[in-house]
């Protein structure tokens, strides 16, 4: 379903959004990040979330879960829950779960776990009554939130892009700095980088999925304070409204 789609490139966006928050020291015992926004879709109150990492020194992980509210609420009822594991510094992707329900139709859920002794990533989905599973080699695709947090340790002043596989497509992410600004979110004003992003199918047509722009602090922190997408349905803004550091 088209709706189903387009909440897919908001989800996304939701991942960008927590997968720049900082990369947290190894050394430190297990700390724990909380960040929350809420979403509007064309002005109008759609959703919130939350997003949640925490490190050790052997892996990072991140939760983050968003709901619909709002005028997406009245259209369909949504849930969505995604989790995935990686290795600090490497960046090696481990596992990825995205699970989503609405009440037009069954869960839809995608399950990757990576194995890089045979460069193979074994996929399992399914979409209703429906399921599928196979194996497939990944070489160079990071899942959505490692890809970001991948790209969050690099030099932000400079152009750069990551390859990007959720188990159902392959896009590639681009990242430029378009300059840096005064900025007030309900969390607070702050000084801030502002970057294009945009996302883009690999293969094929190469067609272009979203384009957006995402606000980071220009602190010690980086903490991402706003991003607006205009997906062909319209623009999606998501807001930092909490942070507990």
């Amino acid at each position: 379903m088209r709706q189903i789609g387009s909440f897919r490139v908001l989800l996304f966006c939701f991942f960008v959004m927590g997968a720049f928050y900082p990369i947290l020291d190894v050394e430190a015992a297990s700390p724990s990040e909380v960040l929350r926004y809420e979403v509007t879709w064309n002005g109008s109150k759609a959703g919130h979330g939350d997003i949640t990492a925490v490190q050790d020194a052997k892996q990072i992980k991140v939760v983050a879960q968003a709901v619909s509210d709002g005028v997406v609420k009245t259209l369909m009822e949504m849930w969505s829950r995604v989790q995935a594991n990686f290795t600090p510094r490497s960046f090696k992707p481990q596992w990825y779960n995205c699970h989503i329900k609405t009440n037009l139709s069954g869960p839809e859920i995608v399950d990757l776990a990576f194995d890089h002794k045979t460069n193979l990533v074994k996929v399992n989905k399914q979409k209703g009554s429906e399921k599928e599973c196979h194996a497939e080699k990944f070489a160079g695709l990071y899942d959505p939130i490692t890809a970001v947090y991948m790209l969050r340790s690099r030099d932000l002043t400079k152009p750069m892009y990551v390859d990007i596989y959720d188990g159902k497509d392959r896009s590639r992410l681009f990242v430029n700095l378009a300059g840096s600004e005064q900025i007030k979110v309900k969390a607070g004003a702050h000084q801030a980088l502002r970057l294009n992003l945009r996302l883009q199918k690999i293969g094929g047509d190469k067609k272009e999925i979203a384009t957006g722009k995402l606000w980071i602090s220009n602190d010690q922190y980086r903490l991402p304070l706003l991003l607006t997408s205009s997906p062909l349905v319209g623009t999606i803004r998501f807001e930092l409204v909490h942070a507990q550091l």
